[in-house]
């Protein structure tokens, strides 16, 4: 992860839609929320650029409402 300040505002605002897929998740158990929600708040430690941060982030945002579980 780049220490940049572009790149640690995008990791807070999906760390941040993490928190709230975690608590939504615990509160309705809802397992793919609650496991969605838990890996949004540590990937944007192992992505290498801004772009791949965003891109990855936007894909585990929507996991919860497609319809593969």
């Amino acid at each position: 992860m780049n220490f940049d300040g572009p790149n640690i505002l995008v990791a807070i605002i999906f760390s941040v839609v993490g928190i709230c897929y975690v608590r939504y998740g615990k509160r309705a158990v809802e397992p793919k929320f609650f496991i969605t929600g838990a890996v949004l708040m540590g990937y944007s430690y192992f992505t290498p650029s801004l772009a791949w941060t965003i891109g990855v982030g936007i894909l585990l945002s929507a996991v919860p409402f497609l319809p593969i579980f």
